[in-house]
């Protein structure tokens, strides 16, 4: 009896009212007869009191119920553990297009705000976090924690990835190896992106095709596209100065998810979105013991045992019509809802129901009539799937649907063409021509975006050609300037020739005039005589000699200034960008002095604690440990 308890001994409580209210029962009985007790008294009869016995009975009865209730248990039984293993890995695209303002205030900060819904109700499972640009980085691993992965997400932005670009596949080979190392071989990969070219779109379905990983998108942005708004309020430029206007490309998302199984799903203002991705990747996969020799103690509830002791009771409840009634009332409060699985209503009706309460997912699964479940895969955004259940149907309803799910998966000649077939056959249905008139609208928009784009291209072309053409001609220029140069250069290096020649022919002027002197001084005889009697003609040329020579110093005066004045100039830039550089060390002297050095400790402190340094810290460090990534040449 040591091992005796209840399981729920606040049930015990009740038979104190239950008591009270037999007892309450008994003194009615009493005072309560088939004659009034003073007649009877009269009489001579005597009451029999027979009340007494069922009163015995039925508080018996009622307290079996109660311990019954209260959950008697003689000994434990031991259980295995199993855990949930799903696990889901969420990829953002974190590339220079997320800045694109097509959906308000931008793409990325819908995408936050999408992603912390959807971790928000990922409440089972574990959760990875992964972020690409020119390459892919773990921004969080696998955890059952989603609100510390929600913490990181207000600081993600595409300044802080080590490389520019976009590769989603990256993104997906990350979230495979992150979920094979956590010892799992299926999981949900959803991927929130903008854009999916052609290489990524072949490079990731050659990583999923054929395995158990399952795909889904969430498409961020518009197909007309929007230029992308920087931080600092400018756009982002072409090499040409043209701005970049980013534009979403869903069909290769749509081509993705219909190859491997997957489920795409544009962004909405309401959170249809991501409640349609929540309850894709929210089922329990394989719920595998994590550890198969672990077991749980939990005690047995026998209070069973004395259910048929109450079988009498209620038969004798039976014959008074009591128990029936109780039956009868309660029986509403059993019936199943409407959405449960009932035995009076089939499947088609059970989906109906579903379909009136807005769950079009649940109900296109549940129907058996191919045209209701067209329509529920329709109204759950779920077109592919529509087009797959509805190309076979001939009624005109069945086509209608059809080209509206055509429309709606952007396949409009194959709706324009379907529409057409209905009004041959039905001329005055409205909605057709109504839809067949929206449809020719969208295409010849398509048709000028797509000539636009042609011209813009073209125009494009030709801004290079004129701005090779002009860096020729300034290649040109340069290279004649550059030969103007060297013929100056030239004209003054036989300038300076020259001067040597005429310094030198000046030296040896004044040479043979001191040796005349000297000879006039050793002999005094003949300089008196040739001093006293000089020619005409020797005074004729002395003078024109020193009219030459006076020219000749006149000339070097003249020379002099302009080479000085041609080199003033770089002196005193030098002088001025000395005095700046002196000037600006000073400064930078001054303020480290006057920072206090405990501020400049704190201001690392708090540098170091800002979350998006430490998330930039984290991927720069992972890459380093891989190879960089191949430039494809996409910037945004």
């Amino acid at each position: 009896m040591s091992d005796f308890v209840f399981l729920s001994p606040y049930w015990l409580i009740a038979s104190l009212p239950w008591f009270a209210f037999i007892i309450w029962l008994s003194k009615r009985a009493s005072s309560h007869t088939l004659i009034a007790p003073h007649l009877a008294k009269v009489m001579g009869v005597q009451a029999k009191r027979s009340h007494s016995g069922w009163l015995s009975v039925m508080a018996l009865s009622g307290l079996i119920a109660i311990v019954a209730l209260a959950g008697p248990s003689f000994k434990t039984q031991e259980l295995p553990s199993y855990a949930n293993s799903s696990a889901r890995v969420l990829v953002m695209d974190m590339s220079m297009s997320m800045y694109a303002n097509d959906i308000k205030p931008n793409r990325l900060t819908q995408a936050r705000y999408k992603a912390i819904d959807l971790l928000a109700n990922w409440k089972e499972g574990s959760t990875g976090l992964v972020a690409y640009a020119g390459d892919a980085y773990q921004i969080s691993p696998m955890t059952s924690d989603s609100q510390t992965i929600i913490n990181l997400l207000p600081n993600l932005s595409p300044e802080l990835m080590p490389y520019p670009g976009a590769d989603a596949s990256k993104g997906i080979e990350l979230a495979i190896n992150m979920m094979t190392n956590t010892g799992l071989a299926t999981g949900d990969i959803v991927l929130i992106t903008d854009d999916i070219d052609d290489m990524e779109r072949s490079a990731i379905e050659k990583l999923l095709k054929g395995t158990d990983w399952r795909l889904s998108f969430l498409g961020v942005g518009t197909r007309s596209g929007a230029p992308i708004q920087l931080n600092d309020g400018t756009l982002m430029t072409h090499s040409n100065g043209q701005p970049v206007v980013a534009k979403s490309n869903f069909d290769n998302m749509r081509t993705l998810t219909s190859t491997l199984n997957g489920e795409f799903i544009p962004v909405q203002v309401t959170n249809s979105d991501v409640e349609r991705i929540t309850q894709i990747t929210s089922h329990l996969d394989d719920t595998n013991a994590q550890n198969s020799s672990h077991k749980v103690a939990e005690r047995i509830n026998q209070g069973f045992w004395l259910l048929p002791l109450l079988i009498l009771p209620a038969l004798l409840l039976f014959r008074r019509g009591l128990f029936l009634s109780v039956l009868l009332l309660g029986l509403p409060l059993v019936s199943p809802e409407p959405a449960m699985a009932s035995p009076w209503i089939n499947n088609d009706q059970q989906a109906k129901q579903l379909f009136d309460q807005g769950k079009f997912a649940d109900a296109a699964e549940q129907f058996t009539d191919q045209q209701w479940k067209g329509v529920s895969q329709y109204q759950s955004q779920n077109y592919s799937g529509a087009i797959e259940t509805l190309k076979n149907e001939q009624s005109v309803d069945g086509r209608y649907n059809l080209a509206n799910a055509y429309a709606q998966n952007g396949q409009l000649d194959d709706a324009a063409k379907i529409y057409q077939e209905i009004l041959k056959q039905d001329p005055q249905h409205q909605d057709a021509k109504h839809n067949l008139e929206v449809v020719n609208q969208a295409q010849q928009q398509q048709q000028q975006q797509q000539q636009q784009q042609q011209q813009q291209q073209q125009q494009d072309e030709s801004n290079q050609d004129q701005s090779d053409s002009k860096s020729q001609d300034s290649q040109d220029s340069q290279d004649s300037q550059d030969s103007q140069d060297s013929q100056d250069s030239q004209d003054s290096q036989d300038s300076q020739d020259s001067q040597d020649s005429q310094d030198s022919q000046d030296s040896q002027d004044s040479q043979d005039s001191q040796d005349s002197q000297n000879d006039k001084s050793s002999n005094p005889e003949s300089s008196q005589s040739q001093e006293n009697k000089p020619s005409q003609s020797e005074q004729e040329n002395q003078s024109k000699t020193e009219e030459e020579q006076s020219k000749d110093q006149q000339s070097q005066s003249d020379q002099q200034p302009s080479a000085n004045a041609e080199q003033e100039p770089n002196s005193e830039q030098k002088d001025e960008t000395d005095s700046q550089q002196q000037m600006q060390q000073a400064q930078q002297q001054d303020n480290q002095q006057a920072i206090d050095p405990e501020l400049r400790k704190l201001q690392q402190v708090e540098n170091a604690r800002d979350p998006s340094r430490l998330l930039q810290a984290q991927m720069i460090l992972q890459a380093q440990q891989k190879q960089p990534p191949q430039d494809t040449g996409k910037k945004w």
